[in-house]
């Protein structure tokens, strides 16, 4: 099946026809293998692969430390090489931690990585999943939420090529256009409204935290994610009227197989690894069978009728306008992630974009949608 094309800039601040249809990415982390000489090689085929399979969207997880096994530290060179090796599918970061960065020198590779791309880089900029280990980076600084507030202020200056003050020179190359295509990757609900006064987009992570981590918690973490976005839209619409359009974006998995059972049991196996490393983190309950730890990690598995149903179920899909799905946390080969993608794509997306649309529809506006 073949997807209608992107444009080539998705502007979260103009007025065009967003929400006539629902969006589809597909996220890597990288996480595979462990061979590094390939790892990064066998995931430009990966995009290159679900370019071809009619996806909106390719995102990349950027953690340090290996955190995960994501072994993507810094996003510049893969999606430099992403860029040149694909022509129509968005590039997406899943989340950059910007707090652990210098703003220009961030705004200075995402500028020549969006013009090398032909403006098709979607800017997820995050705190950084948690680590005790942050203080070996420079420009750490332990108030996170105001360091992520500072270092957006910065990098919108440098966007858009502002003459450094108490200098001659001027930040290069400017890439304005690139302010509608920054999403605030938080669960924090202050700093989800300070990115709706921003005017910037949201994007949501697939998995709770702390408590909301067990198989009962799962239905209210998403209605928790439902909420935050109501509230987005609601502080958006305040601040900015019709001026801008909010833009939402939500990470979900989503593991198919050819019945229920069948996918089950094939995501217990390639999950296991890691099951127990999470369990090790105390992320996960050892005690719980296969099914409850995947439903504490929020991971869905079924055909594709079941999985369509529990994506659906998610109060939080319906108010989203990009669905962003992956296998994570299972290992797969890259031609067997390829299959689930194609999978996805074809027999999956079409229900769930079915379902999507009623939602919509039954609510009036996409910016009207309200959850029980």
């Amino acid at each position: 099946m073949t997807r209608p094309s992107l444009p080539s800039t998705l502007d979260p601040r103009g007025t065009g026809p967003l929400g006539s249809r629902l969006r589809v990415g597909f996220i890597t982390h990288l996480d595979q293998h462990d061979d590094l000489s390939r790892i990064y090689r066998d995931n430009i085929r990966l995009i290159q692969g679900i370019e071809e399979l009619g996806y909106d969207s390719a995102w990349i997880a950027t953690r340090h430390f290996f955190s995960g096994w994501a072994a993507l530290p810094s996003p510049y060179a893969f999606l430099g090489a992403a860029a040149v090796s694909t022509s129509r599918i968005a590039l997406g970061t899943a989340v950059l931690p910007v707090v652990l960065d210098d703003a220009v020198r961030v705004a200075e590779d995402l500028a020549v990585i969006d013009h090398l791309s032909g403006q098709r880089l979607l800017a997820g900029l995050g705190k950084g999943v948690p680590s005790d280990s942050f203080h070996v980076f420079e420009a750490y600084h332990p108030d996170r939420d105001g360091t992520f507030e500072a270092k957006l202020d910065t990098l919108d200056w440098a966007l858009r090529g502002n003459t450094v003050e108490g200098g001659s020179a001027s930040i290069w190359p400017p890439a304005p256009a690139l302010e509608g295509r920054q999403f605030a990757g938080s669960s924090n609900i202050e700093s989800i409204r300070a990115a709706a006064r921003r005017g910037i987009g949201l994007i949501l992570e697939r998995f709770g935290n702390g408590p909301e981590r067990t198989p009962e918690a799962r239905r209210a973490f998403q209605q928790r994610q439902a909420d935050s976005v109501v509230e987005y839209r609601r502080v958006f619409a305040e601040t900015w009227g019709d001026a801008r359009t909010p833009y939402v974006i939500t990470s979900r998995s989503a593991f198919p197989g050819t019945t229920t059972d069948a996918a089950l049991a094939e995501a217990s196996e390639t999950a296991s690894r890691w099951n127990s490393f999470a369990a090790q983190l105390g992320r996960l309950d050892p005690s719980l069978s296969v099914p409850e730890q995947f439903l504490s990690d929020n991971f869905a598995w079924g055909d594709p009728r079941a999985l369509a149903d529990d994506l659906l179920a998610d109060p939080t899909v319906a108010l989203t306008d990009e669905l962003v799905l992956g296998i994570h946390p299972v290992t797969h080969s890259i031609d067997q992630t390829l299959e689930k993608a194609r999978v996805l794509i074809e027999q999956v997306v079409p229900l769930v974009e079915e379902g999507w649309r009623a939602a919509r529809a039954e609510a009036g506006t996409a910016e009207a949608v309200t959850v029980s």
